[in-house]
């Protein structure tokens, strides 16, 4: 017998009005892909800021909010609009003293979440070790540390472990319970949300139960670590999502150019953040042409252009 949970479908909105200030959240996504931008355009609409930020690998949601001032300070590896250059009003940010950082690398911002996923306080690594990673510190003064293994002797780094107060995700396809699948890549959602103490989704499509358990090795998130879900069709967009579209590379180029000044992110808000009411107004401005352009192949998993 299946007994089937409580649905934790919820709106956009009211998904986003539970953030509060002064909560460390974690974005998924790598580069163009995976992004939960839908989520992040409502939390511009909705005005919310004060927030800290970890993430590995991350560009779109790090450089709309602070675009907008909502990011206090960061714990980062490499934030870049991987083709382009660099993430502009998150540089802004930086440079003018709004924001603080704390640079890892990939591995290093990975191994904090993985030890807060696992419970522990911290985890050894070799990497970053007599960099200007290792000694360059911000915020964090517990950064990392030095500290010799009790079988050898040998002196390691160890990073403190990270729990976000809330990690969002754009995954694939999930059920009303929040059993989450992904196609092709998936970055380092697994450690994020396993590490996290409030977990929201968005989704490119919820299904039924009965799809989700017809292919249970694609589920890297269970629905007892997710506390709610939004469906939210081409939520990732202008970045990709594997089997359902590629990222955009038009509007990419188009976003990227207008952030190298304040004012050009203004036009750029003014139009696709702030002029649109809400996730479904925003794909009717891009065109349901444009997104059909984009449909992935079902058979290769991209766009044929």
């Amino acid at each position: 017998m299946t007994i089937e949970m409580a649905s934790k479908l919820t709106t956009m909105q009211q998904a986003v009005s539970t953030m509060q200030e002064g909560q460390n959240l974690t974005f998924g996504g790598f580069a163009h892909s995976l992004a939960p931008l839908a989520f992040v355009r409502e939390m511009i609409r909705q005005g919310k800021k004060g927030f800290d930020l970890t993430s590995m690998g991350e560009c779109w949601a790090v450089d709309l909010l602070s675009g907008v001032g909502a990011i206090r300070r960061a714990r980062l590896s490499n934030y870049m609009f991987e083709g382009y250059g660099r993430c502009m009003n998150f540089s802004r940010a930086v440079e003018s003293g709004e924001m603080q950082v704390e640079d890892y690398s990939h591995f290093g911002i990975t191994s904090c979440f993985l030890a807060g996923a696992l419970g522990v306080p911290f985890l050894p690594l070799r990497s970053m070790a007599g960099t200007d990673i290792e000694r360059i510190r911000s915020f964090d003064s517990n950064k990392m540390a030095r500290v010799n293994s009790p079988f050898n002797g040998e002196e390691v780094v160890a990073v403190e472990a990270v729990q976000p107060d809330v990690a969002i995700v754009h995954v694939s396809r999930c059920d009303q319970q929040g059993n989450c699948q992904i196609f092709g890549m998936t970055s380092t959602i697994d450690e994020q949300v396993r590490s996290a103490k409030r977990v929201i989704v968005t989704a490119e499509e919820i299904v039924d139960s009965e799809v989700i358990r017809k292919q249970p090795e694609l589920t890297i998130i269970p629905g007892f670590l997710v506390d709610a879900v939004v469906e939210a069709p081409y939520g990732a967009h202008p970045a990709g999502m594997y089997r359902y579209y590629d990222y955009d590379p038009e509007h990419i180029r188009c976003y990227w150019e207008l952030s190298r000044t304040a004012e050009g992110f203004g036009r750029y808000l003014d139009e696709f953040v702030y002029g649109t009411r809400n996730h479904w107004d925003y794909l009717e401005r891009i065109g349901l042409r444009r997104l059909f352009e984009l449909r992935a192949d079902p058979y290769l998993g991209y766009a044929w252009r």
